[in-house]
């Protein structure tokens, strides 16, 4: 799973992996709450819990979870990591990382107030990887499989949000520059969330 946190929500996404990085999108989930209280991170706490079920009955469970650090309620996210780590839970905290040439899972940093680890990602690496992937046509290694139930949360807006940031190529002192640009009027915590399930799959791997 990937988490990112906002002023008044938690917007999830969960994703399956398979074989050669092939992927499942299996829900795209908001939690509101007041991001202070203690109980809105227990509520994230226990929908990180969440037994999907295939149709035929078999489930699975959340393997890792990559939650993003560097924005909103930081000292609140480093206390729940805190809190996580104790019971032993795989969920670690992410910080984003822009530039060409950073690996998308590039170091481990303990430098903050509650010495929790913190993955730092080369964001724009993931941004690479994600549009080859979504560039896939054959159904099998790098393959996104996104679900047509209304209830999942995969809507246009998801897809918009996803595909929400562009690579353009600017020239500083004269040499060529690669950087991701965000359209107008688009939000993209989808495309930072697909990231971060990404890193998830990465670390655990």
């Amino acid at each position: 799973a990937g988490v990112d946190v906002q002023d008044d929500r938690f917007e999830i996404e969960v994703v399956g992996w398979g074989k050669g990085y092939e992927s499942w999108g299996i829900k795209y989930h908001k939690i509101y709450g007041d991001m202070e209280q203690d109980t809105t991170w227990d509520m994230l706490e226990q929908y990180l819990e969440t037994e999907f079920y295939f149709e035929n009955k078999n489930s699975l469970l959340i393997a890792c979870t990559c939650i993003d650090t560097g924005g909103h309620y930081t000292t609140q996210c480093y206390k729940w990591l805190k809190k996580m780590a104790k019971k032993q839970k795989r969920i670690f905290g992410i910080k984003g990382m822009g530039g060409a040439g950073i690996p998308l899972i590039n170091k481990v940093s303990t430098n903050n107030i509650e010495k929790v680890r913190i993955f730092m990602l080369g964001v724009d690496s993931g941004k690479e990887i994600l549009m080859t992937r979504l560039k896939t046509v054959d159904i099998g290694p790098g393959y996104c499989h996104f679900p047509i139930n209304a209830d999942r949360g995969y809507n246009e807006t998801y897809i918009k949000g996803l595909t929400s940031e562009q690579r353009v190529i600017h020239f500083k002192n004269g040499l060529p520059v690669l950087k991701w640009v965000k359209k107008s009027g688009t939000r993209n915590e989808p495309l930072d969330l697909r990231n971060y399930a990404t890193a998830a799959a990465e670390i655990l791997r």
